[in-house]
């Protein structure tokens, strides 16, 4: 499993360490798309991105670009996502990826942009290619990225910080934290791959009062509170937990990823990576739509102010969660439907017998790893450790794993999937001539998909 680079530094230090690491000849195919991702996390953990949704959206962006710039030098071996032009001859696909993703990376985080960009020349400068390839592929790359960026400018995500007033009925959500509750109007965000934030929607939560209520409020308050719970379902809460200044929970899946691809071609791992992202986007979006369309408090507010009359069991006032709570509201959980969306791609692409370790983010503070026979029982375990962790029912954590694994596996069977011809590849400066089209191209894919 790769290891991401120390983190807690401020974004120049970050990133000035990782520009020291010459990419060292591409000692395995996919080491350039391991690189963009890798690059992709520290920028995440400097801040860069925001909050989980907003992270999630980036690293779709990230990986999707870097895949349709490989598939372009690659005979357009898969249909592309915002790039279904001519292949494209005389490149590297190594440097298509650095280029891409890195191009991508620098118009979304524009404060690390002249970091990211030193970057990247130093990786294509390490590649044995020569300097026309190199330029050609700079060219082709970040076109490609540019133009993807610029046909995703008004999908919503700009304008998803909307003002917030909370509810006043028994069980609205109620701000837990200083500040507005994260991102009201994400669930408007224009998703990448499935027709809409309600196609694996996970329908209205169990009311109050009812028995699956009951029982899951009482399993939370009894596991989940800061002298709660065994030593291992304390230690499962804090791996997971990808708070602020670590890789999020939707970069813990890239992680993964990551050590996943270690053996496969450059232009197979940029796949994987973009078909995860591309789940771990619409998973946020429909997790988003969900939170603020059923407005549901967090356990921690329901514990100290349920009675028997509101809510058919009684709290307990002065109860505190094991993990700090989002403020956002609880159903569903964000954390199990990113973790439900990438392994239902990965398992759709690696199958169901995965052994497969993986490294908590050294931020957390936990040391070692966590080890699974199956993707989905990482999930699984992602999941639960809200539950351990004070701050999510099970009603929360159960339906936005089964629903975003279902959105994942969707992903993969109608996404990026191989071709059946294989065009002739066009000149790098052809392809470039022709690319004023390309932002008209991902947009008509966007309606097509909502049509299908």
């Amino acid at each position: 499993m790769s290891r991401m680079m120390n983190r807690g530094f401020k974004a120049a230090a970050v990133f000035g360490a990782v520009a020291a690491l010459a990419l060292p000849n591409v000692a395995h195919a996919s080491a350039a798309v391991q690189d963009v991702n890798t690059t992709l996390l520290n920028s995440i953990r400097a801040g860069a991105a925001g909050p989980p949704p907003r992270a999630a959206r980036a690293i779709a962006m990230v990986t999707t670009a870097t895949f349709d710039a490989v598939n372009a030098g690659s005979h357009m071996g898969y249909d592309g996502y915002s790039y279904n032009g001519p292949a494209v001859s005389g490149v590297s696909k190594d440097a298509l990826a650095i280029s891409a993703g890195y191009t991508m990376m620098a118009n979304l985080f524009p404060a690390l942009a002249p970091s990211l960009l030193t970057t990247m020349n130093t990786r294509l400068s390490a590649l044995p290619v020569n300097a026309t390839i190199r330029a050609n592929s700079l060219a082709v790359g970040s076109t490609i990225a540019n133009n993807f960026f610029n046909a995703r400018a008004n999908d919503g995500a700009s304008v998803a910080q909307s003002p917030y007033t909370p509810g006043t009925d028994p069980g609205d959500f109620q701000p837990v934290q200083p500040g507005q509750p994260v991102l009201p109007g994400w669930g408007a965000v224009t998703t990448f791959a499935a027709t809409s934030s309600s196609q694996f929607g996970n329908g209205a939560p169990p009311a109050l009062g009812s028995a699956e209520f009951i029982a899951d409020f009482n399993e939370v308050k009894a596991l989940g509170c800061s002298t709660c719970g065994t030593a291992e379902q304390q230690l499962i809460a804090q791996f997971w937990a990808d708070g602020g200044g670590t890789f999020t929970p939707p970069g813990h899946w890239i992680d993964i990823t990551n050590g996943l691809i270690g053996g496969l071609s450059t232009l197979e791992a940029a796949r994987v990576s973009s078909l995860v992202g591309l789940s771990v986007a619409d998973a946020g979006i429909t997790a988003w739509q969900d939170k603020y369309q059923y407005d549901l408090f967090r356990p921690v507010t329901a514990i100290n102010t349920c009675t028997l009359a509101v809510c058919g069991v009684d709290g307990e006032p002065g109860w505190t969660p094991f993990l700090s709570t989002p403020n956002f509201p609880t159903y569903v959980s964000g954390h199990s439907s990113f973790s439900g969306g990438a392994a239902g791609a990965l398992t759709s692409i690696f199958g169901n017998n995965v052994s497969f370790c993986t490294p908590a983010d050294p931020a957390s503070g936990v040391v070692g790893n966590r080890c699974f026979t199956s993707l989905r029982g990482a999930a699984d375990e992602a999941g639960i450790s809200r539950i351990y962790g004070g701050i999510h029912f099970e009603f929360d954590n159960g339906r936005a794993v089964n629903n975003a694994f279902n959105l994942g596996t969707f992903v993969a069977d109608t996404q990026l999937q191989r071709t059946g011809a294989v065009p002739e590849p066009a000149s790098w400066a052809m392809l470039i001539a022709g690319f004023g089209l390309v932002g008209g191209v991902a947009r008509r894919r966007r309606v097509s998909v909502v049509s299908a």
